[in-house]
């Protein structure tokens, strides 16, 4: 059993306690029991950080070393793995996954590392030559200070992806982890500060409510680059406030992916894939299939099937293996998800699940049924808007036209997917849908070397691979004045 500790901000290479000297408590949601306590922090807290980042970018030389950089990020990456059952069983009983989408969570952190401590010594730049007597360099260089808000619903892997990339590139970050979930995120940065050669002040990392914390982080001119994986409303009130201080923004917001099977497709592989596609994380998933689009000929046969297979599925505490599913996050949470299915009540077809689950062991946590609701109309909120939750809504096409423009029928655009055995197909709806990542025949494949990011109102920039990496650098033209030797 992990012990529950008190987690202290960290700021210049020290842990502290916040200003308020006051602590917010990180609770299991599968039985409510505190896992951890991490600091109620303020606007002070984080401008200090900010200050102390900022300082520590432009006096040490963390920007230039890559070899520096490599070398410790490496190191973090071998005290990550060497921990990773502890941190596994830590982020499960934190966040509420399952134990082996846990184990999967932490190996996929201590990939992302070692990838893009491996890219911190090919940051280059390239050269030009515009005229005889002219040299032109094009230098990447670090933007300064990174500013990452960081989501509850991947922890440690989504702090990680947006701390990596910056501290790669040369930069010096700021975190605002997620409050529900911090303690497993101040886990990591309790590791990554046995890494003793990393310069006082490059890493800093402040916990408490987005509404202070995060918003001073964002309207800070000491702030380059703000990076923030959430919801789309947050999305925007950041951009907003950005927009002041003219700096640079990373945002990966909401979705509402279309997974979209043809008559033709394998549904010995379409089922599952669709079950998992909504299912993963509880539904708490940003590019999850939570829209079901299914060609007419085939609905009825697979709805059927969806449905004997869903309600196979063991719902439960997720540090128990055998379970397949466990809670939603928080009590807040689980209001939204029923406030949702309640309206899918009145407006269509429940298929399965539409309940909270209730009695023993249930009754302490947030427990939901998987729940699929068909017969919408395509303007319903449950269609059109972002549930977070196990909640799948199913549509219904007639034609390849008809199936893209369902597919691109809401304001996200962050993935989806198709399934089909005719590879002509599938590259022409691929092509068509509007969608940062759209895979076929599977689904929630994700690589570090494969950049991620939406269309449209799923945000701006792109995560993982060299764009992310690229995201956190400006670029300099240096240029040589070059008298020609034959003059």
């Amino acid at each position: 059993m992990v012990k529950v500790k008190t987690y202290l901000n960290y700021i210049n290479g020290e842990f502290v306690k916040s200003s308020s000297g006051k602590t917010i408590s990180c609770i299991n949601p599968a039985n409510q029991e505190v896992v951890g306590y991490v600091q109620q922090s303020n606007e002070n807290d984080i401008e200090n950080a900010i200050q102390v980042a900022d300082t520590a970018f432009h006096n040490t030389n963390w920007r230039y070393n890559s070899a520096l950089r490599c070398s410790t990020l490496m190191q973090y990456a071998n005290l990550v793995e060497n921990k990773k059952e502890e941190l596994a069983q830590l982020l499960t009983m934190n966040n509420g996954k399952t134990i082996g989408e846990a184990h999967a969570e932490i190996n996929g952190c201590i990939d992302g590392i070692r990838y893009y401590a491996g890219l911190s010594r090919n940051v280059f730049g390239k050269s030009v030559v515009p005229s005889e007597d002219s040299l032109g360099v094009l230098v990447r260089e670090p933007v300064g200070v990174v500013g990452i808000i960081s989501p509850w619903n991947w922890p440690a892997w989504l702090m990680i992806r947006g701390m990596l990339p910056a501290l790669a590139a040369g930069n010096a970050i700021v975190v605002k982890p997620a409050t529900l979930t911090a303690a497993i995120s101040m886990e990591l940065i309790e590791i990554l500060s046995e890494v003793k050669d990393i310069p006082k002040g490059i890493i800093n990392v402040v916990t408490g409510p987005g509404r202070s914390v995060g918003d001073a982080m964002v309207r800070s001119k000491h702030v380059d680059i703000i990076n923030f994986t959430g919801d789309e409303s947050t999305g925007v009130a950041i951009s907003e406030a950005a927009a002041k201080t003219i700096k640079k923004l990373s945002l990966e917001l909401g979705g509402k992916s279309p997974n979209v099977v043809f008559e033709d497709a394998d549904l010995s592989k379409a089922v599952p894939g669709a079950i998992w596609a909504f299912l993963f994380t509880s539904g708490q998933l940003c590019m999850a299939g939570t829209r079901l689009v299914v060609q007419d000929t085939i609905y009825d046969e697979f709805l059927r099937t969806l449905k004997e297979e869903i309600e196979k599925l063991k719902v439960g505490n997720g540090l128990d293996a055998s379970n397949h599913i466990g809670p939603v996050v928080s009590q807040t949470q689980l209001d939204t998800v029923m406030e949702y299915i309640n309206i899918g009540k009145k407006e269509g077809k429940v298929i399965t699940g539409g309940y909270r689950l209730t009695g023993k062991e249930f009754d302490n946590g947030f427990f939901v049924a998987p729940t699929v609701i068909a017969e919408l109309d395509d303007n319903s909120r449950l269609v059109q808007e972002e549930i977070f939750g196990p909640v799948l809504v199913v549509q219904k096409f007639h034609t390849e036209e008809e199936a893209i423009k369902i597919a691109n029928g809401t304001k996200f655009g962050l993935a989806g997917a198709v399934w089909t055995k005719d590879v002509n197909r599938a590259v022409r709806v691929a092509r068509e849908i509007k969608a940062g990542t759209v895979w076929v025949n599977t689904y929630n494949k994700f690589y570090t070397e494969a950049e991620f990011g939406g269309y449209k109102a799923s945000g701006i920039g792109r995560t993982h691979g060299e764009e992310a990496l690229l995201e956190c650098t400006e670029i300099k033209h240096i240029n040589f004045d070059i008298k020609p030797t034959y003059f």
